[in-house]
């Protein structure tokens, strides 16, 4: 039998903005909340969106989220019992080729049932150092999605997560340094932005599962990714979603992105309610050369509970410019590139690894890469947004080798 929770979600956020001067409201809202499922765990998850009313700049310098919780519905402690699964950049913190904020906490217990997700700049704060992709919106119909909170769900009940009725030192929970005012304490604004959500689970947390799935791969193709399922059965199954994520390392993964949905495309449409075997394939074209990509399916019912496959995973073949027993090195791509371009390579042992790009007429304009780095595999993200358009060379020195290769800046 299955049981419905009935959450409400108020969460305020704090900031502060480039100019003390011109600090505006935060108005933050909850929307697109969903649960997933995999065979013995049920997931909730939403994104924070936002908008600044007032100010002119609209870019946060930094900035919490508390969030308040049943104890009973998500556990005693979210963060130190690993119930806060993921949380993810999107929108204009995540931009500047993902590096723009990070988490220094990646979630903290800020007082009983609570916990409080903090943003803060991963490279130094300046005047005109990030491009308009980074601003906050200062549009009420035109909202900005900044982050998505997944939690895990463990027990029946309502719940309600909200924002904390006190939180101590709110005084000191932001700050912003200005070489022409000092250290400069900003204030917050509650938005009293609420949205009711239905979630529904069974006691177990082992729902009846959409499809009984015999097969899911990933296989490449003649320059795309053919992902193909098998089902040896479905009950009330609307469709499918595919979600998509870059792996960097074993320990490095982008989050996972749809990329396609039965909602778009009618191949991905389910069979219903059927005991015959069916297959499914889908072809990712957008794929780039030595990137190492992982792949979730996710079928949806009727009711629209989702249940995610896999990850299955796939490196695409690159291209090599070098190949020796101690180390492979592959063209970057894209090229041309606007603005940013990735250099792949392959170590086989422990070596010292220097790569610095320079214009036409030989004068270095930037050192990417210079260190001893360990055997693996590598995709180094190059951001050239603040280059003119034009011709420039990437010198690469692994060892005693050098490779220099052309490469083209089209904006």
């Amino acid at each position: 039998m299955k049981k419905i929770i009935v959450t409400l979600l108020l969460i305020v956020l704090i900031s502060t903005q480039v100019f003390a001067e011109e600090t505006g409201t935060v108005m933050l809202y909850y929307n697109n909340g969903t649960v997933s499922y995999t065979d013995t765990q049920t997931f909730y998850e939403f994104d924070v969106d936002v908008y600044i009313d007032g100010g002119t700049d609209n870019s946060f310098r930094e900035g919490q989220i508390y969030v308040e919780y049943n104890s009973t519905v998500f556990g005693d402690s979210v963060v130190t019992n690993n119930k806060l699964i993921s949380v993810t950049l999107m929108g204009p913190l995540a931009a500047y080729s993902g590096a723009l904020y990070n988490f220094p906490n990646n979630g903290a217990d800020a007082s009983p049932n609570s916990f409080s997700i903090t943003f803060e700049p991963s490279q130094t704060f300046s005047t005109g150092f990030y491009d308009s992709n980074t601003y906050i919106s200062n549009a009420s119909g035109t909202l900005s999605t900044i982050m998505r909170i997944k939690l895990e769900v463990i027990a029946s009940g309502s719940s309600e997560i909200n924002w904390p009725d006190s939180v101590d030192g709110i005084n000191n929970l932001f700050r912003e340094y200005s070489s022409e005012l000092g250290d400069v304490y900003e204030g917050f604004s509650p938005t009293n932005a609420t949205e009711t959500t239905n979630i529904t689970y069974s006691n177990t947390g082992d729902p009846a599962l959409p499809i009984t799935l015999k097969e899911f791969v990933a296989s490449y193709e003649e320059s795309k990714v053919k992902l193909n399922w098998i089902t040896e059965s479905e009950v009330q199954n609307l469709g499918y979603i595919i979600k998509r994520a870059i792996m960097y390392a074993d320990d490095d993964i982008s989050a996972y992105e749809v990329i396609a949905s039965y909602q778009e495309n009618d191949n991905l449409y389910g069979a219903g309610t059927t005991t015959e075997q069916n297959i499914y394939f889908y072809y990712d074209k957008n794929v780039k050369p030595g990137v190492n990509y992982s792949y979730i399916l996710v079928d949806v019912d009727y009711d629209g509970n989702a249940v995610e496959h896999g990850p299955v995973s796939i490196i695409i073949p690159e291209n090599l410019l070098y190949v020796s027993e101690d180390f492979k090195l592959g063209s970057t791509y894209p090229n041309p590139f606007n603005p940013s371009f990735t250099i792949p390579f392959e170590l086989t042992h422990t070596m010292d690894v220097s790569i610095n790009m320079y214009d036409i007429t030989g004068r270095q304009v930037m050192s990417i890469l210079d260190g001893t780095f360990d055997a693996r595999q590598y995709q180094i993200r190059v951001n050239a947004s603040n280059f003119n358009s034009g011709i420039y060379f990437v010198r690469t020195i692994i060892g005693n080798e050098v490779i220099t290769q052309k490469i083209t800046l089209l904006k």
